[in-house]
């Protein structure tokens, strides 16, 4: 586990506040009180196996290795499938709650309604608007290696705004829909531009929970202003670690989490892993990561509570 905790960063001592006495290889003696945070804890971002993608779990061992971690709940996400009926039988086989959603990727026809419809009837707690393939990621389609490679040559980028700036016309039907059933909606890889459009069109057509995904991701453009803009209109901030691993192209530091914490404040941020990668440890490993290493650059237990805990049940309406 120690290896696992120290692998992501570089050589360089980083610290809480400026202090240089804290590095990576202190992150270990968090570990205890990392896994007794985890206890109660929802991973509400991780991709399991079955996928087009390989991953380091299938939905049952990622359920059954939450459970003995003493976990809530997990959300499982494909970016090519619905994962509601997955997850219902997730749950069935292990006892273990486990929830799905469904992300607008051109496998489900893009901005579809009806396949959003669909899914929610098939227990979708999350409409992810496009992932990797919408157009502000294609531009940056080098900061995941693993998408890069199993892209179609010359697919187009989707996009949910019309010329003037306006959310698209089927988008505002999935909206309409995600209010409906009472589900958060997710910005995906959108732009900035983009998920703030979501943001202002989702809360007016009666959608209750919005989550800005990874928000501090290379390949999007959100300022600290800008999360702290969304906060206070109502959304959740999320934060991954995987933009920390050998899956990013360029990863980055666990400080950029720190302070994106301080900024918005933990009331309206959401700690999840985005985990699953074949290259990585387990998304329950990543997850204990995670919130070691928040404890080691001063977030309080407290702080963490509220955002792998209470934040992520309100996201579910659990």
């Amino acid at each position: 586990m120690t290896a696992t905790f120290s692998s992501t960063f570089s050589s360089t001592a980083i610290a809480p506040g400026g202090s240089e006495t804290f590095s990576p290889e202190a992150i270990p003696a968090y570990r205890e009180e990392a896994a007794d945070i985890l206890r109660g804890a929802i991973d509400c971002h991780m991709h399991t196996a079955p996928d087009i993608f390989r991953r380091s779990v299938t939905d049952l061992e990622a359920a059954r290795q939450a459970q003995q971690a003493g976990m809530r709940a997990i959300v499982v996400k494909s970016h090519t499938e619905p994962t509601g009926s997955r997850a219902q039988l997730a749950s069935a086989a292990t006892g273990f709650p486990v929830f799905g959603g469904v992300a607008l990727n051109h496998a489900l026809g893009g901005l579809n309604a009806h396949a959003v419809d669909c899914a929610l009837r098939t227990g979708a707690r999350i409409v992810w608007m496009p992932t990797w393939n919408a157009a502000q990621y294609l531009k940056h389609v080098d900061a995941v290696p693993m998408f890069k490679e199993m892209l179609p040559p010359g697919v187009a980028g989707l996009t949910v705004l019309d010329e003037r700036g306006e959310v698209l016309p089927e988008v505002s039907r999935i909206l309409e829909l995600a209010a409906r059933h009472d589900v958060a909606v997710g910005t995906g890889h959108l732009s900035r531009r983009e998920g703030m459009a979501v943001l202002d069109a989702a809360l007016a057509a009666g959608v209750r929970r919005v989550v800005i995904t990874h928000a501090t991701a290379d390949f999007l453009d959100y300022s600290l202003e800008d999360m702290v803009q969304a906060s206070r209109k109502g959304a959740f901030i999320e934060h991954n670690w995987v933009f920390t691993t050998r899956q990013a192209s360029t990863p980055c530091d666990p400080r950029v989490f720190r302070d994106a914490i301080r900024a918005v404040g933990a009331d309206r941020t959401i700690l999840a892993t985005d985990g699953g990668q074949a290259i990585n440890p387990p998304p329950v490993e990543m997850f204990r990561a995670f919130v070691a290493t928040m404890l080691a650059l001063g977030i309080t237990r407290e702080e963490l509570i509220i955002m792998t805990h209470v934040n992520p049940a309100a996201l579910l309406a659990l």
